[in-house]
């Protein structure tokens, strides 16, 4: 027979179930197969679009990163020092781990314009992939309204500010959220779950911080998956090439923010953290250490929380949006997070009582228009490129120009994603009562 506890007695004998799986709190909704056509042409117009404005306007950088990954690449494949060396003619260093360079040699075969077009062809399929993820983890089924669904999802994040970031420069963090998501959308048990965090983490490390994640609600073995496959690569990275992988662990270089943004960089609007937040108010380290200290409790505590609710796409979220806050250096690409955290913001707004639904229904709106790639002045006068609000600034690089509301502005990013985390915070706090059931024990018969 089954007993609710009273109390907090426990019967002896008792079994206490596993907290909640990913989907328990999730409604499900089955879409209609119709939406695959409309997704699909918005898709494809979408795109058409975003191929225009980048022929016109061509590169909106200087030193697209890839241009560091193919020189690093083709100077890796010649047996030299990578990590000594400096790239492009912004001489940039070389920030990835080791074993990134054995992808990066075959990638720089290919030349820096046959390298970006491929390198942007995947980002794009896996933000349709990420979609579709991030639209079946907030509870959505079927097959083809589905498919549709994620197909305009895409069609319109193709127009967000780090989107259009990581296609313009040449960047991988899709790739990453794709291996993240797809890991958390196994099922729990599953003997891969785990593994595609790990390649993550050896490919930039910050996605560690699932790793972390998977401890805290106690996925002990899917933790020590993605800590043997990190590990693994890492140690391929040595067997690649002993002396840059020893120069880039053992000197404490995977650590270096200043690799990163060169110093100089450090403070331009590009840059979203709490970093860069206590650098531009304060210019002190330690505000940033005690701030990114905070964060950090506060994000994995409220990543736990949605965890135990079953909501495990909120989870995720809020442990994306704590690793952006907490880095040294999260430049806007690396916000390619923001679309399953647009998905699980609409997923939390639509479970709101109604009685404050009016005012919850507008948060997904906000969210867009505060990430949106707005249009401004290109290049080309007689074209209107595509930009984020962070671009309109007198000067993204330089602080000192910015006046009023300008400096509010400049931490766009990392003020939303604050108020995102207190937001779900209050969220998890207010329905816990409500939602929660009480739990089964199952006694044994005497």
């Amino acid at each position: 027979m089954t007993v609710r506890p009273v109390g907090g007695f426990r019967p002896l004998g008792c079994r206490i179930p596993a907290p909640p799986c990913a989907t328990l709190r999730t409604v499900k909704r089955t879409l209609p197969d119709w939406l695959l056509l409309p997704g699909a042409l918005a898709f494809v117009v979408s795109l058409g679009s975003y191929l225009q404005v980048a022929r016109l306007e061509g590169p909106q950088l200087d030193d697209p990163d890839i241009e560091v990954y193919v020189q690093a690449g083709a100077a890796f494949r010649h047996h030299q020092h990578v990590y000594d060396l400096a790239f492009t003619a912004g001489h940039w260093p070389f920030t990835y781990p080791p074993v990134t360079l054995l992808a990066f040699d075959q990638l720089s075969r290919l030349g820096s314009t046959h390298a970006l077009v491929a390198l942007n062809a995947l980002t794009v399929l896996s933000l349709v992939v990420v979609c579709l993820l991030s639209l079946r983890m907030a509870g959505l089924r079927g097959r083809l309204g589905l498919a549709g669904a994620a197909l305009a999802l895409a069609a319109g994040s193709l127009w967000l500010e780090p989107v259009q970031a990581n296609l313009n420069d040449g960047q991988i963090n899709m790739i990453l959220v794709l291996l993240v998501m797809a890991d958390f959308a196994l099922p729990d048990g599953h003997r891969l779950r785990g593994a595609a965090i790990g390649v993550a983490t050896a490919a930039k490390l910050v996605p560690g911080i699932f790793i972390v994640y998977l401890l805290i609600t106690r996925r002990f073995r899917d933790a020590l998956t993605a800590t043997g496959v990190f590990a693994a690569l890492t140690l391929l990275g040595f067997a690649a090439d002993w002396r840059d992988s020893a120069q880039y662990w053992f000197t404490g270089m995977f650590a270096s923010s200043g690799r990163v943004t060169q110093d100089v960089a450090l403070g331009g609007s590009l840059d979203q953290s709490l970093h860069t937040l206590a650098a531009r108010w304060t210019g002190s380290d330690g505000v940033y250490y005690a701030l990114a200290l905070v964060v950090a409790v506060a994000g994995f505590a409220v990543a736990r929380a949605a965890w135990l609710r079953g909501e495990e796409l909120l989870g995720v979220a809020c442990t994306a949006l704590t690793g952006l806050l907490v880095s040294p250096v999260s430049w806007t690409y690396h916000y390619a997070w923001i679309v399953p955290v647009l998905v699980a913001t609409t997923a939390v707004a639509a479970q709101v009582p109604a009685r404050l639904r009016w005012l919850s229904a507008g948060l997904p709106g906000l969210l867009v228009l505060a990430f949106l790639a707005w249009p401004m002045q290109g290049r080309d006068e007689h074209v209107a490129a595509p930009r984020g609000l962070l671009w309109h600034l007198p000067d993204i690089e330089d602080p000192t120009t910015w006046h009023g509301v300008q400096r509010v502005v400049g931490d766009t990013y990392t003020l939303v994603s604050l108020a995102l985390l207190v937001l779900a915070a209050l969220w998890l706090r207010r329905s816990k009562t409500a939602v929660e059931p009480a739990p089964e024990l199952a006694v044994s018969s005497v």
